[in-house]
């Protein structure tokens, strides 16, 4: 999982500050993108809705910590998540 860190829900609930962690991250066990009511795809690409993920990222893509394009939208997520209302 190289330097990628997992941070607990529960610590996020309660407010623990011990580490700072990125507001967009590598998820691999599926929690993502793909589920959110912010995400939509247009021409092959993966895209984000929301003004803060946009602000911290400096496009509406959703892309890596390293400008590409993410592949595979249900293995990154962030703060800005917000579940999809089917």
């Amino acid at each position: 999982m190289g330097k990628n860190k997992m941070i607990k829900l529960v610590d996020l609930l309660e407010g623990k500050k011990e580490e700072k962690y990125p507001p967009y991250m590598y998820s691999p066990v599926g929690f993502g993108c793909h589920v959110c009511e912010y995400y939509y795809m247009k021409d092959d690409k993966h895209y984000c809705n929301n003004k803060e993920y946009q602000k911290y990222k400096g496009t509406n893509e959703l892309v890596d910590d390293k400008g590409n394009q993410i592949k595979d939208p249900s293995k990154w997520c962030s703060n800005w998540f917000h579940p999809k209302n089917d």
